[in-house]
């Protein structure tokens, strides 16, 4: 299976009342492992998606790494080089 492949959709109609208002996203979380999170207006929480292994797949590799404000280059949380501006 590839991480860039989107599921198929569901849709349910069953009789019962409409929706009071339409459902909106009310915040969207990354957690430490770079899962990110989506909880909606009515407090759903939506299952975790490992969005950063998904960027980074799509760039061909297998993590992503970041850069604090002093340069230094960070991965799972450890410091794996420096970087400067140019």
């Amino acid at each position: 299976m590839s991480l860039l492949t989107n599921q198929p959709q569901v849709v349910e109609i069953a009789p019962g009342n409409a929706a009071t208002a339409p459902v909106s996203i009310k915040s969207v979380a990354f957690d430490g492992a770079g899962n990110l999170t989506v909880t909606l207006s009515d407090d759903t929480v939506l299952d975790p998606v490992p969005c950063a292994q998904q960027i980074a797949a799509a760039f061909g590799g297998v993590a992503l790494v970041v850069v604090d404000g002093n340069g230094n280059l960070l991965a799972n949380g450890k410091q794996v080089g420096t970087v400067s501006a140019s």
